[in-house]
């Protein structure tokens, strides 16, 4: 393909070439690199031998541009330059240029014939190493104000002026360049990014701008004093509608302007309420200057052939006008389209002076126009009006309003024409056609009705078109092009024929449209029977009361249908879970077996390997360990041992005591349990027996007054016995003995049932309270048994 194409345009000769001859002399190209910046790996050919041989080079699977050299641009005293400008494309589908770039210039006088990089070539990255860089301006850069000098002065006979002559086609075509890429930039479709890109435009002899390139990663070098104070500044205004919207900075901006402009916006945003495209109409003149204009190669030939055909008929020649247009719409403009679009309109316009077969012929050119790329002309002017009334006029033939109801319907491939027509109220005209007596209207109507209904993206969200569509959809309820369709599939229901075609067409309405969209519905037309709204006049009132009865039928059972596949879908989605629960146990479950097969595989393994290793250390005499060594490495094995033990049972012994505590406290709360119950019973007994416990509590008082009389009693006989007699017996001569024998004895000691209590050196024996009647008999019973002892006993 592109060998043909190289032949053609050296042999300037050419039916598809759009670059003007004159930029065609030398057919030199330029070959890039898709994936470098900074003018690395760029080389111009002249021959087709030396493109072929430089391809031959490349590495395998490596991807390269090849492009047009034009070989005719301005020049900056003598030198060749080009323009970069930067953009910047946002996350929200708006797209800005800055409107301060700059010049690079070229270090060499421009020649075709010099094989110097350094001529071609204007990159910053790439001048800077040449023998003249600077030589001429500083950093090879100039501003647009130095430009504008230069074009006064060398150019003072055009009036030139930048941004008006050459700046409008630059942002155009930035902003072919920014539509062309915005799906594969948007393509996650995330809000908060932007991309910042470098544009880098030629300007030919003739005041033609052209785009060389678009990078995605443009050089921010510094090569004078005009881009060292322009840099900062665009850095700040980049990052003040990027960044400043999510992160408000903690200082204020110095300056409240911004020089970055907005030149495409999808949707509204926070620099334009509504969506904005500041692209000039395609029909603008790609020249400023129009005695400049140079003709396409493709045009050139084509005309020095058409000179050489015999003339035709105006309408014949309008046809193939068309014909050979669309042919070769992948390389003509829209202005060419809109030119011939017109003419054609006109003639059906003025239809009543036309011929039969002059009449069909410009309508079937208007088809052609509809099917190709030059449907988007219908939007561009006043042609949809012009349409519109054709296809609502009474006057014109009923074959004539069938053809332009065709030529709308092809065209509705394009969505903005698509949009645009809605507007204009072809629903409620279709609406009418298609209840009409007429058939061959009535069918096409029906036909556009069916079309405007049928989502083709329906699932897939495309940016511009899935929102246009939503927007078509609503228009069809509320301009009653979803109840034409309902009337056509009723009417259609009686004949056992065309029940089929009945039943496709609820069949696509209730695909199309959700039970929301009905509900709308269903208010619409109580608006209406109550006078608040209007459908077109064929649609009666006993119709919308019917309608009104089958939307309530169609959604009962659509709410039905949705819970029932709701509790379906439940019941499934826990057979699910639970057959990926117990998959999940039956993974484990083979884990775990694989996990301890491993486990004794590598523990056998390993002990067979160290066997092995022991076993050849040996053999080698490597086996160079003592029995020293050995006892150490045992003990240090044992020792390693014994602590994992340790620790194994300090984690067992932690768990015995949280057991315990536990066992500890569910045993405490038992017994309090317990204890409460036995106080409530104690106290239910105690209001019981209370009487007889009070006396039982008084008899106790007074046998513990009797004992305490008799304990003195017998103290006193005690005391009065030892001074008559001296026991002699072992207890006698215990209790006697010198205060010393006690000295070893703590502040009170039980002994028998005497209480010793030591004080400082002196001990005092006492009866301790506790002994009974009985042992103070023992005790004291030979005082009351010696007959010489002065006391008796009573």
């Amino acid at each position: 393909m592109f060998i043909n194409r190289f032949n053609e345009i050296g042999n300037l000769h050419s039916n598809k070439e759009r670059t003007p001859a004159k930029h065609c002399e030398k057919n030199m190209w330029l070959i890039k690199p898709a994936a470098l910046n900074q003018g690395k790996g760029i080389e111009v050919c002249r021959t087709l031998k030396e493109i072929v041989k430089s391809f031959r080079c490349k590495p395998i699977n490596s991807l390269w541009v090849i492009q047009k050299y034009i070989e005719k641009p301005m020049l900056f005293k003598g030198r060749k330059f080009d323009i970069r400008i930067w953009a910047v494309a946002t996350g929200k589908h708006e797209f800005f240029y800055y409107k301060h770039g700059y010049l690079r210039t070229s270090s060499s006088e421009y020649d075709t014939q010099a094989t110097d990089n350094y001529i071609h070539l204007t990159n910053n990255c790439l001048q800077k190493y040449g023998e003249n860089y600077g030589m001429y301006e500083k950093g090879n850069t100039l501003s647009f104000k130095d430009f504008q000098d230069y074009l006064d002065t060398e150019f003072s006979i055009y009036n030139l002026d930048f941004n008006k002559d050459f700046l409008p086609r630059i942002k155009d075509l930035m902003i072919d360049v920014y539509l062309s890429g915005k799906k594969t930039m948007h393509k996650s479709k995330r809000k908060s990014v932007f991309e910042f890109l470098g544009f880098d435009f030629l300007i030919d002899e003739d005041f033609r701008v052209w785009l060389i390139e678009a990078n995605t990663n443009p050089y921010l070098g510094i090569p004078n004093d005009y881009i060292n104070n322009l840099l900062p500044i665009m850095l700040d205004d980049l990052l003040d509608i990027t960044l400043d919207q999510y992160i408000p900075p903690k200082v204020l901006r110095d300056r409240t302007d911004n020089d970055f402009e907005l030149l495409y916006a999808e949707y509204g945003s926070t620099f334009s309420k509504e969506g904005l495209n500041q692209r000039q109409s395609y029909s603008t003149p790609i020249y400023p200057k129009n005695e400049l204009a140079q003709v396409p190669m493709c045009k050139q030939y084509s005309n020095n052939k058409n000179d050489e055909d015999p003339p035709k008929p105006i309408v014949k020649d309008l046809l193939q006008t068309v014909k050979h247009i669309v042919e070769n719409s992948a390389t003509q403009e829209i202005s060419e389209f809109t030119e011939i679009t017109s003419r054609v309109i006109s003639q059906i316009n003025n239809w009543e002076l036309l011929s039969e077969e002059q009449l069909n012929k410009s309508l079937q050119a208007l088809q052609i126009i509809a099917t190709g790329n030059g449907a988007a002309v219908f939007i561009e002017s006043d042609h949809i009006n012009s349409i519109f009334n054709l296809v609502n006029s009474e006057n014109v033939s009923e074959n004539t309003q069938v053809a332009l109801l065709e030529t709308v319907i092809l065209a509705w491939h394009n969505m903005k024409f698509r949009k645009e027509i809605v507007k204009k109220g072809i629903i409620p005209l279709l609406v009418n056609l298609a209840l009409s007596s007429c058939i061959t209207l009535r069918d096409i109507s029906f036909k556009g009705l069916q079309s405007l209904c049928i989502n083709p993206t329906k699932g897939v969200y495309i940016p511009g078109k899935s929102r246009e569509h939503t927007m078509i959809k609503e228009k069809l309820l509320v301009e009653g092009g979803v109840l034409g369709l309902i009337k056509i599939a009723k009417d259609l229901e009686g004949n056992e024929d065309t029940k089929e075609k009945s039943e496709e067409i609820m069949k696509i309405l209730n695909f199309e449209y959700h039970i929301i969209d009905w509900e709308t519905l269903r208010s619409l037309i109580e608006k209406s029977l109550n006078g608040q709204h209007v459908f077109p006049s064929v649609l009666d009132k006993d119709f919308l009361v019917y309608a009104k009865e089958k939307i309530d039928e169609s959604n009962k059972a659509k709410r039905a249908e949705i819970r029932s596949r709701l509790e379906r879908d439940k019941a499934r989605k826990e057979e699910e879970d639970e057959f990926r629960k117990k998959q999940s146990e039956l993974l484990k479950m083979k884990l775990e077996e694989k996990k301890q097969k491993a486990e004794e595989y590598i523990k056998k393994r390993y002990e067979e390997i160290r066997k092995i290793k022991i076993n050849e250390l040996k053999k080698q005499n490597k086996f160079s360990r003592t029995i020293e060594d050995k006892l150490v490495e045992e003990k240090r094995h044992a020792l390693l041992i014994k602590l994992k033990k340790a620790e194994e049972l300090e984690v067992i012994q932690e768990f015995k005591i949280k057991q315990q505590e536990q066992l500890i406290k569910k045993n405490e709360l038992v017994r309090k349990r317990r204890i409460q119950e036995r106080k409530k019973l104690f106290l239910h007994e105690s209001s019981r027996f209370k009487p007889s416990h009070d006396r039982a509590k008084s008899q106790k008082r007074a046998e513990d007054r009797d004992k305490l009389d008799f304990d003195k009693t017998f103290t006193k006989l005690y005391y009065k016995k030892r001074t008559l007699d001296k026991l002699e017996s072992i207890d006698d001569s215990f209790l006697s003995a010198p205060d010393m024998h006690y000295n070893k004895l703590e502040s009170s000691k039980l002994i028998g049932s005497l209480v010793y209590t030591h004080k400082g050196k002196k001990s005092i024996r006492k009866i301790s309270p506790m002994t009974s009647k009985k042992n103070l008999f023992k005790i004291y019973g030979r005082a009351f048994v010696n007959s010489e002892s002065p006391v008796s006993a009573k």
